[in-house]
């Protein structure tokens, strides 16, 4: 027996080291930065596992030779062939290099998975903080609109048609920063100079209906900025810019002298840094208008004050996030903003007895005049299960309080709670999957709602489901069931009579989606999705004046309901040192019960009211390049929209409140065109962008009669008539770390106006300074 005993103990230990399995572990990592790649595949044959929070994997093996794939969406893969003997541990660490191509640029919004902007199934546009840059926007709303399909209408943004201009009214496009919304509860309106421009990594623009996503405000399409994060290196950002505005075309409209010129300042700070477990992105900014614009205020001795209108504001932030394990970080965000203004709504925007005439507050406006405080609180918490599950909750709260005079204060508070749970179903054959709970709370208090207090609320539930056939087909399908409240004071007072303006209602809304990759860089999509928008407090309750203009509630108003469907290809294309794409797409909305202002005859005062239901057909072409020519590259973003915005039905009484006879919706121009170019040899950069609108064909007929002369004058100009044309152009030079752009804006010195009653800028020139400086990279 003893003699078998050592032959025994071998074949015991041999099995025992054929049954032990190697491990690989390592970390993936970009080539670039060094930052860790959160969720980056590794797959071995049929076995693949995904980087955790610190990029980290870690894979058991059996003994033998493999090739191990490394992919990350917008990052070239990289393939490493391995040999592991049992019981080995092997520590394989890779890093990434982003894609040079356009068409893998990451993207979130479109269904809350990152994916490459070539394979989403709605379109989409992106805006890279180089362009911000470029531009010197220093506020988000002042780049949108350079971007194919995005208008701006003073503060009101409209994507493809989807709204009009109405001051102060619900937006159909919902603004997000970091997937949270920061709209201000009672307006439904974002507040623009809330958002960091200072540290933004992305900002996504979705074109088209998606509350089956994101709920009742995302109507006709989402902003969503991604702020930055650390990278191995800190980074400290500063900027610093000025804009002088020149004289106007007409010498007779300028009101100011060398002691009173208009401008604006601008400081920016951003720092980014990673301590320990710790990241902190941190920012700051100090703006100062004193704007092209005079009032019209009358001081105690019955003058005129010739004060131009003004903003001066200023906006602190940081976002913290903190790593508890491998699989559990926990964040909080703050922003702060404090100001103060004075701003009118209408102007004199053609012949007028008034010194300044354009570019002077109508004799009959209430100026906006007071101080504001915004703060946003975030606190959030994101987990990593051992199944590939990420389950995040992210949560805010926003208080503002705006202290204006004319009885125009108010004064809110916001609550939001999110639960999410995402997965990539690895042995479902990559079938994606994001379902969530929404509930939100709000109270709201004003002087333009009689001094009243309401109570808003929303719950909702949804899912999203995206799965890949064929490595080529990519369906989408969302859904969402939207519980909305509202409860109004019970002695509310309608038309002379104690009324129940309480509401609340349910509504499920569905998305469908498809992209299919034709050729190598060809991708046809098609969308549909429902539409659905809940009226805000402002729209049902206000009451006020604008000194020109009356403003009477509705607390009858209904929630307005609609589609959005597209059909759409999009062409990649790589030639030589060139790469980019041409996106053609042909789009369809309907909104039924649509809900804009409304001139009451009877009253007379304007007023939200429900005018029926609409049709918007059109089509879009866009084109985005980038590349060189000898020493010489370029960037070129470049798009044409075409509208046909119709009611369904142009009854008697939306005619009569037309400016025109004409079935189209107000506010809206037909054709639109841009082009925003860059080249760039060594340190010097030369660009700029050109903007075409055609006349806008309708607005209200109150603004357009005989009781506004001037604006009504000034639309049947003919320069006017053959619609608007802007031209801006920038030249800058950048050594080492710092930067010095000279910006000159409408060169052209053209008189035109986004909305009327309100004309924009005369020629302009800025002048910026940027640094940027980074830091030793931690080990």
């Amino acid at each position: 027996m003893n003699r078998f005993l050592p032959i025994l103990l071998l074949f015991v230990g041999s099995f025992s080291l054929c049954a032990q399995k190697a491990t690989l572990k390592g970390i993936v990592s970009d080539a670039d930065g060094g930052d860790a790649l959160l969720g980056a595949n590794v797959k071995v044959g049929d076995l693949g596992v995904a980087t955790d929070i610190d990029g980290t994997y870690n894979i058991e093996l059996e003994a033998g030779k493999y090739k191990i794939e490394f992919s990350y969406v917008s990052y070239e893969s990289v393939l490493k062939e391995i040999t592991v003997s049992a019981g080995q541990v092997l520590e394989l660490n890779v890093q990434l290099k982003e894609s040079e191509t356009i068409l893998g640029t990451t993207t979130i919004t479109s269904s809350k998975f990152e994916k490459p902007l070539g394979e989403v199934t709605v379109s989409m546009e992106i805006v890279s903080p180089k362009l911000l840059e470029n531009t010197n926007a220093v506020a988000v709303n002042e780049v949108l609109d350079k971007l194919p399909g995005v208008n701006m209408l003073e503060d009101q943004v409209d994507i493809r048609g989807g709204a009009g201009y109405a001051q102060g009214t619900g937006s159909r496009v919902l603004m997000l920063m970091d997937d949270l919304p920061v709209m201000q509860v009672d307006a439904g309106l974002p507040q623009w100079r809330d958002l960091p421009t200072e540290n933004v990594s992305q900002i996504e623009v979705l074109k088209g209906a998606a509350s089956a996503l994101y709920g009742s405000a995302a109507m006709n399409g989402i902003i969503n900025i991604r702020t930055a994060y650390p990278t191995a290196k800190p980074i400290t950002k500063v900027s610093l810019s000025g804009k002088l505005f020149m004289n106007p075309k007409d010498p007779a409209n300028k009101w100011w002298t060398s002691e009173n010129q208009p401008y604006e300042s601008n400081l920016q700070i951003a720092h980014r840094q990673k301590i320990g477990k710790l990241d902190i992105v941190a920012g700051a900014n100090v703006y100062n208008d004193r704007s092209f614009m005079r009032g019209n205020d009358r001081n105690p001795v019955g003058g005129i004050d010739t004060m131009p209108n003004y903003v001066q504001a200023g906006r602190a932030s940081i976002n913290l996030r903190y790593r508890l394990s491998e699989k559990i970080f926990i964040g909080l965000n703050t922003n702060v903003n404090i100001g103060k203004q004075n701003r009118h709504l209408f102007w004199d925007t053609g012949t007028s007895t008034n010194p300044g005439g354009l570019y002077e507050a109508e004799s009959r406006a209430i100026p906006i005049r007071g101080k504001y405080f915004r703060i946003t609180v975030d606190p959030s918490i994101t987990a990593y299960d051992n199944k590939g599950g990420r389950h995040r909750v992210q949560t805010r709260y926003y208080h503002i309080t705006n202290d204006n005079e004319n009885m125009q204060s108010n004064k809110s508070d916001f609550g939001y709670f999110e639960y999410q749970y995402q997965n990539k179903f690895k042995k479902l054959q990559g079938l994606e999957l994001a379902t969530g709970i929404v509930s939100s709370y709000s109270k709201v208090e004003a002087e333009v709602y009689g001094n009243n207090k309401f109570n808003i609320g929303n719950s909702a539930a949804y899912i999203q489901l995206d799965k890949k056939f064929f490595d080529r087909l990519n369906l989408s399908f969302g859904m969402r069931y939207e519980l909305n409240y509202l409860n109004a004071p019970d002695s509310f007072v309608y038309e002379s009579q104690v009324i129940n303006a309480d509401t609340i209602e349910g509504n499920p809304i569905f998305r469908f989606g498809m992209n299919y990759q034709l050729l190598a860089a060809t991708f046809l999509r098609a969308s549909f999705g429902q539409a659905y928008r809940f009226p805000t407090i402002l729209e049902k309750f206000v009451s006020t004046s604008t000194g020109t203009l009356g403003v009477n509630s509705n607390p009858l108003l209904t929630s307005e309901r609609g589609w959005s469907a597209e059909l759409g290809i999009k062409q990649g294309f790589k030639i030589g040192n060139w790469q980019g794409f041409i996106d053609l797409a042909g789009f369809w909305s309907e909104y039924f019960n649509m809900m804009e202002f409304q001139f009451n005859f009877l009253g007379p005062f304007f007023q939200v009211q429900n005018v029926g239901d609409t049709r918007i057909i059109g089509g879009e072409i866009s084109v985005a390049t980038q590349g060189k020519s000898g020493p010489v590259s370029l960037d070129v973003i470049a798009g044409y929209t075409y509208l046909d915005p119709r009611y369904q039905e142009f009854t008697t009484e939306i005619r009569n409140g037309s400016s025109d006879t004409i079935n189209v919706l107000k506010y809206r121009s037909r054709h639109t065109g841009k082009i925003d170019l860059q080249a760039t040899y060594k340190g010097f950069s030369l660009g700029g962008n050109a903007i075409y609108m055609s006349f806008m064909e309708n607005i209200d007929w109150y603004l357009n009669s005989f009781l506004y002369p001037s604006i009504r004058d000034f639309r049947n100009r003919e320069d006017i008539r053959r619609g608007t044309f802007i031209l801006n152009a920038r030249v800058s030079y950048k050594y080492k770390f710092a930067k010095i752009s000279v910006l000159g804006n409408n060169l052209l010195n053209s008189e035109y106006w986004l909305r009327p009653g309100r004309l924009e800028a005369p020629r302009n020139i800025a002048l910026r300074l940027d640094f940027n400086i980074e830091g030793k990279e931690r080990k």
